[in-house]
């Protein structure tokens, strides 16, 4: 069963080749790139020929699209902030080299927020990330997209490496990005702010995510960097709310 990895990128120049190191032993590697202005590409190719370059019109069509240029059986999608072990490269060879009745695996993502391993927060989680090509498909959300698989999915032992923000300024730009593409689906699937769910949204809402995150999903536990996360979870809802809101006044509805 042949391997193919597929990463999306955007400026990554600092994270891609460690991510491209860490799985040079799969059969092919596909890059889709949203014209970086910095090195990406060029580091792209010291690894593979299969670079797309495509304007990002949402997460789940840009990894498709990768998907869809992809030759393996089987698919590892990946972000470009993300590592494999090498004792989940190891595995990921086991398994593949094995018969099995799963089309899919969910790979425990051990995750860095400002040089720090975040254990809390819904942050150390098992995510579907490697699946058969022929057996399972990106949805059509915008961001915050899911693999759905059309038989049963196993969870590998190793966990893969996820090195998310390196500073505040960072996290800010992406809070930026991932805000603006959710409005937007919101936007698209109907939802709108009114006088009757306008605090809700606007401010109940934010402050509930926080005491959720912080409290119930123990990110105290996780000292500053616990609260930061829970803080900005709720400065995303808020800015994704307020962003809705301004397309319905651009729209007119």
């Amino acid at each position: 069963m042949k391997l193919s990895v597929v990463v999306i990128t955007k400026n990554e120049e600092e994270n891609i080749r460690e991510c491209l190191e860490s799985v040079k032993f799969a059969d092919e590697i596909v890059i889709v790139d949203d014209f970086s202005i910095d090195n990406t590409v060029s580091i792209c190719r010291e690894y593979t020929d299969k670079i797309y370059t495509r304007e990002l019109d949402g997460f789940a069509k840009q990894k498709q699209f990768g998907v869809d240029r992809a030759k393996g059986e089987w698919i590892l999608v990946l972000d470009a902030d993300e590592r494999l072990t090498p004792e989940l490269q190891k595995e990921i060879l086991a398994t593949l080299s094995r018969d099995s009745d799963y089309a899919g695996f969910k790979i425990l993502r051990k995750s860095f927020y400002l040089g720090s391993w975040i254990r809390h927060c819904d942050w150390y989680v098992a995510i579907l990330r490697l699946f058969r090509k022929d057996k399972g498909w990106f949805d059509s959300r915008l961001v915050h997209e899911n693999i759905h698989v059309s038989a049963t999915i196993g969870t590998l032992r190793h966990p893969m490496l996820h090195y998310s923000y390196n500073s505040i300024a960072q996290h800010v730009e992406k809070i930026n990005i991932y805000s603006s593409f959710e409005a937007r689906e919101l936007f698209k699937i109907g939802i709108r702010l009114n006088p009757i769910n306008f605090a809700w949204l606007l401010f109940l809402k934010p402050i509930l995510i926080f005491i959720r995150k912080y409290f119930f999903m123990l990110g105290i536990l996780d000292g500053r960097n616990g609260f930061l996360i829970s803080a900005f979870t709720a400065t995303v809802l808020f800015l994704t709310y307020v962003k809705l809101w301004e397309l319905q006044i651009r729209n007119g509805k």
